[in-house]
């Protein structure tokens, strides 16, 4: 079998661990603002709880990446997913005994922080270090492919995290949180026993190991993940929104069918990126503008449609047309940062996800006040932005 047929039976118990990692951080996302009330928080305390920590995880990252280059992606993996494991174990115990009147609000809340900051702390170096194990085993023919199986694997673990919340959150939050983490326990013996560090031949010294000189050839490919990412939280904040004030849905009908439609992208992009980039075998450079071409298609789509079945084919059209700009960015990014600042690029490229996963919402919020068209319309010209800093930024390896 050939090295770029294996990298995928290789990346197996990887791709394992970080779904279940996603799995758990998508319901610890979904449930604790509701559980929250039960254990006696404010929203703004729970919020405070989920954002706060947020950040840290946000900053861990480039750090974390930097440690990778020197530790190993091995080290930084296994640390990742020691605090993924331990962090919803440990919350799941305090949640039980705030339940069980053993604690009080006050120490339950510092005890659920410093779980969470304890988890941030050291998980925020997963996906740096997965995405430079990853360049590690794949050929520049075959980058993109792997990251689209990294987008994957966290894209099938939110769906399964959603799932999880939905038939044990209401009942059972405890039970449901401590069997994720056991999940990811699994998934951290299987990274122990089957994921190594490899030196690639193909190695470039004379690329730039510090952060500056990084940046300033990697920027371009910041700002499209930054875009693209805002582009989905945009989507996914104002979907229910357009369903209730455009279409006329009632609230509990129209949350309902946002959630079925945002499942279905979800499902889309990660179909595309498992199946889709291995058969398709373009440059990452054509993938990337050709998701930004469909996706901002699909955005115009969701401006102009009339019902709730056209709006829910642009959704799937985004999802598929992520599922090709993201992985045919990150390629990019790779292939242009060396083989030296893996995980550095792949670090700074988490703080851009990161913020794209806050300027979204916030900015769907805000333009759905001033139309309900309005977030569509916006997200549409970030499409088109981010195909023109695709089209406008040189070439690496002819890609």
């Amino acid at each position: 079998m050939t090295r770029e047929k294996s990298f995928r039976i290789e990346a197996l118990p990887l791709l394992g661990a970080l779904a279940a990692n996603a799995a758990a951080q998508s319901f610890i996302l979904v449930v604790l603002p509701p559980l929250g009330r039960d254990l006696g928080f404010s929203p703004m305390e729970t919020g405070l709880l989920l954002g706060l920590t947020a950040l840290v995880l946000l900053i861990s990252a480039p750090v974390w990446g930097h440690v990778s280059e020197t530790r190993g992606r091995r080290f930084v993996l296994l640390a990742g997913l020691a605090g993924a494991a331990l962090g919803p174990a440990l919350m799941a115990a305090v949640i039980a005994l705030r339940l069980d009147g053993a604690l009080d609000q006050l120490p339950a809340f510092a005890l659920l922080f410093a779980a969470r900051t304890g988890q941030s702390l050291l998980a925020g170096g997963l996906l740096p270090a997965a995405q430079a194990w990853m360049s590690d085993r794949t050929t520049q023919e075959r980058r993109a492919e792997g990251m689209g199986l990294l987008g994957a694997s966290y894209g099938i673990g939110g769906i399964a995290g959603a799932g999880v919340a939905y038939a044990l959150g209401g009942t059972a939050p405890t039970l449901a949180l401590a069997g994720l983490a056991a999940t990811v326990l699994v998934g951290f013996v299987l990274v122990r026993r089957s994921v190594f560090d490899r030196r690639r031949e193909d190695a470039t010294p004379g690329m730039p190991a510090r952060i500056l000189p990084l940046l300033r050839l990697v920027w371009p490919f910041l700002c499209v993940t930054f875009l693209g990412v805002a582009v989905y939280g945009v989507a996914q904040h104002v979907t229910a929104l357009r369903l209730e004030d455009s279409f006329g849905f009632a609230r509990t009908d129209a949350i309902s069918r946002a959630g079925g439609a945002l499942m279905g992208a979800a499902l889309v992009m990660a179909l595309v990126q498992t199946y889709g980039l291995r058969r398709l075998r373009l440059p990452p450079r054509r993938l990337a503008l050709l998701g930004a071409g469909v996706a901002g298609a699909a955005m115009t789509g969701m401006v102009l449609a009339t019902d709730a079945l056209v709006l829910t084919i642009a959704l799937l059209a985004m999802g598929a047309a992520l599922g090709l700009l993201l992985p045919g960015n990150l390629a990019q990014l790779s292939l242009t940062a060396g083989q030296r600042a893996q995980g550095r690029a792949a670090g700074v490229n988490a703080v851009a996800q990161g913020l794209g996963m806050a300027a979204g919402p916030i900015a769907g919020a805000a333009l759905h006040r001033l139309s309900p068209v309005a977030p569509s319309l916006a997200a549409a010209g970030m499409m088109a932005t981010a195909a023109l800093v695709i089209l406008t930024t040189r070439r690496e390896n002819g890609r």
